[in-house]
């Protein structure tokens, strides 16, 4: 069942609790195009004289409401005599597609939630885009508003550990923490070599990769991720260490070398990297537009 996360702060989405289980879900770059198709529907209006007009200021809401979330400035329309500037209509349209780019995963809740309160943006729309995902994050509509809810770990669809299966981080990163309480230092290896393969199968624009180990493709995988060097050599050492450890994920009839303090580093440095890719991305999607901005003050 999912379970309604709710603040006892006035005016808060996420209490840090929350937040900090909805970084592990990994929305892929999928997921944020067929929201931004919903976004790009949602603006359009019938024909008219001034049709071009209403999409803008509609298209002017989102963009702001999303910049208030992030934290960046607002962006104010100046009409001129009779129309906007195309200026306007080109930075306002760039503007839109970065809307659901941008944000890391907590981000991206909290923009929907106002996306969905404000009428841009339906929440049956979204829940279907993010169960499609395998996302367990859904949102509800509330008597005061729309809510945020979380599945259950032990309610999401269980993942298979064989390669090649897209998994839901969260779900795996749970078990993955089992396994530390069973002291199975080969199946934390094990898991979090899994779940580095679900992040670089969202980092790497190409289907071919999605029924392949990451093994096969990592080159491709550091092509277009945008992890440092030395943090991507650490990631291929797990995941090749995985494929050579006893007990880790085949069998065999030695016992495993892994140590405790060894599976600990895999645990901690495998949430860290999950957190750190996202946000590289959102670095990535935010390079400073080269077109004329009016920005008042954040």
């Amino acid at each position: 069942m999912a379970t309604k996360k709710k603040t006892n702060v006035p005016g808060a989405i996420l209490d840090n609790r929350v937040r900090e289980q909805i970084e592990l879900e990994v929305i892929s770059s999928e997921a944020r195009l067929r929201l931004t198709r919903v976004l790009r529907q949602s603006v359009r209006t019938s024909h008219g004289e001034d049709s071009h007009q209403i999409e803008l200021i509609r298209i002017n809401r989102i963009v702001n409401l999303a910049n208030t979330a992030l934290g960046r400035p607002i962006y104010t329309l100046e009409l001129g005599d009779w129309d906007y500037e195309p200026a306007e209509y080109a930075w306002h349209n760039g503007e839109l597609e970065l809307v659901m780019r941008r944000p890391d995963t907590a981000q991206l809740v909290e923009i929907l939630v106002d996306l969905a309160d404000a009428g841009c943006i339906r929440v049956g729309d979204v829940n279907a885009i993010l169960k499609a995902d395998s996302s367990g994050i859904r949102f509800s509509e509330g008597d005061d508003g729309t809510e945020v809810e979380l599945t259950d770990v032990a309610d999401l669809p269980e993942a298979p550990l064989a390669t090649g299966e897209h998994a839901n981080v969260r779900k795996l990163v749970e078990r993955m923490d089992r396994a530390m309480q069973d002291r199975d230092w080969s199946l934390v290896l094990h898991t979090g070599a899994s779940i580095f393969e679900t992040v670089a199968k969202q980092v790497v624009p190409n289907p071919n990769v999605q029924n392949q180990s990451l093994g096969s493709w990592f080159s491709l995988y550091r092509n277009h991720s945008k992890l440092a060097t030395p943090l991507l050599d650490t990631i291929e050492g797990i995941f090749k260490r995985r494929n050579i450890e006893p007990l880790a994920g085949h069998g065999s009839a030695s016992d495993p070398s892994i140590t405790e303090e060894e599976a600990v580093q895999v645990r901690e440095l495998t949430i860290a990297f999950v957190r750190l890719e996202r946000t590289l991305a959102t670095v990535t999607a935010t390079r400073p537009a080269t077109a004329k901005k009016k920005q008042g003050t954040p």
